[in-house]
Parts: structure tokens; sequence; C-alpha cells
């Protein structure tokens, strides 16, 4: 959204955005829905507005959780040396519903941290910034608390969205097959297409245009496909509930932008 407004010129002076996660039946799995708020500092008209709204909605994190932009292929790698891709299955054991929990509520608040912009010798914009994330969940036991750095900064310093989208992703599908097929010893990488860089994304996000990513999911399983099918293995994938929100976009419940005029 800085982007956007920077090579648009609008006068956009801080971001504030807070997520409210809740549990969601979706079909074929455990699933979630998001609550949306963005507070949008500056002198901002109406049709400004629109454009950043239009801009958070398709960023490539937004795309992928709310557009359907994500292409997922997946690929089994046994361990006996056996690989094999995994189609997308209609008929999954009904069984496997009630071992997988339902996904905790939450809350997510980011702040921009307007100071880490970086610009070159030019006096152009190089780096969006940073953003500091505090994320709240609640688990078996007790609550949890954690905060981050994340965002578009100099090399090394902080991990870009995306990236960090996926991580999550990978951690989600990891999770998902330690509880469903626990004898698969499950590892989880991923394969991702080259994008067209920053600038080919914020251009798809001022556009509204949905910019479509190949991503190849590379999951390590113990045993062969004898003693680990791969029939099991394909539902428990498709069970995931990250993995349930790319297919079948359209996470968000409810957003609110507010524009406050400083």
């Amino acid at each position: 959204m800085v982007g956007v407004a920077y090579r648009g010129k609008i006068p956009l002076e801080n971001i504030e955005v807070d997520f409210e996660v809740e549990p969601l039946e979706r079909p074929q799995t455990i699933g979630f829905g998001v609550k949306k708020s963005i507070i949008l500092q500056g002198n901002i008209s109406d049709s400004e507005k629109v454009r950043l709204e239009r801009a958070a909605a398709y960023c490539p994190v937004g795309q992928a959780l709310t557009k359907g932009s994500i292409k997922i292929e997946d690929e089994i790698r046994w361990e006996s040396g056996d690989v094999a891709v995994v189609p997308l299955t209609s008929e999954i054991d009904q069984s496997l519903y009630t071992r997988l929990a339902a996904v905790p509520s939450g809350s997510v608040h980011g702040r921009y941290l307007i100071d880490t912009k970086e610009y070159n010798g030019e006096g152009e914009m190089e780096h969006e910034g940073e953003v500091e994330v505090y994320v709240a969940s609640n688990n078996l036991t007790r609550s949890s608390r954690w905060s981050f750095l994340a965002g578009h900064s100099s090399n090394g310093w902080v991990p870009p969205p995306f990236p960090f989208a996926q991580a999550a992703w990978t951690a989600s599908t990891t999770a998902t097959l330690d509880t469903l097929l626990p004898q698969s010893q499950a590892t989880v990488g991923l394969v991702m297409d080259p994008a067209g860089g920053r600038g080919q994304s914020q251009g798809n996000a001022a556009a509204g245009k949905i910019g479509e990513r190949n991503i190849r999911r590379i999951v390590g399983i113990a045993g062969s496909p004898q003693t680990n099918p791969v029939e099991a293995i394909g539902a428990a994938l498709q069970m995931d509930p990250i993995t349930a929100a790319y297919r079948g976009a359209g996470i968000v419940l409810d957003e609110i932008t507010t524009i406050e005029n400083i």
C-alpha cells in the first residue's frame, strides 16, 4: 500500500491494520475467517481511499488468501524413492475431521514504522519500510503473544511479506500432516515460480489485477506408497486450513477502512 501511494502521489502518512481471526467451517476442512480493519492517516480523498483499498486487496498476500492467485501442485517424495504428483480429491475420509483441531481465535495488529523508508541518492524511495506486528492467539492451555518485524527493506534485514506468508503455510501444512498422519514423518518445502518483482506486484495492486503464482509443494514422507498411501496424504494436504484458504479464497468476513486526517 505504501508503494502504491508513493507511485500514485497519494499523501498517505501512516497505516495501522487489525485482523480478527475466528474459526469458520469450510467445505472439506477446518477453516478460518478474518475481519479486517484499516486506518489510513493523511489528507486522503475518497477516490484515493478506493485506490488504497484496492491495493490492499490485491497485494500478493491478499491475493493469495482472497483471490485464489496461488496455483498449487503437490509432489510427494517417499523415503523409498517413489515420487507422485497428488491430484485434488473430492473424496476425503470423514474420520479425519474429528482429528483436526479447530483454528484458534486470535488477533493481529500491524503498525507501520514510517521512519524505516529507504531512499536512494536521488531521493527516490527504494524500500517501503517495515511493519511491527503483534499477534495474540488462544491455544489449548493458555493465550500466547508474539511480536516481529516484516516488510520491504535492505536485503537481509527483515523478511518480505510474501515469503513470510509462505513460511506460515509450510508450518501449517507440516502441523496438519503431523496431526492427521503422524507416521508419515512429513517434511514440507516450497518451490515458487519467479515473480515480476516488487514493481510488478505494486502495478498489479494498483490496477486490481490478479498476478497468478505457481507454487510446487514438495512433501517428504517416510516409508513407501504402500505404507503411506498417496490418497491419505492428498486428503490430509487438502484439509490444511491455509491450503483451503488458497484454493477456496474469500476468507474476509468483514472489512472497514477509516481515514484519519492529519
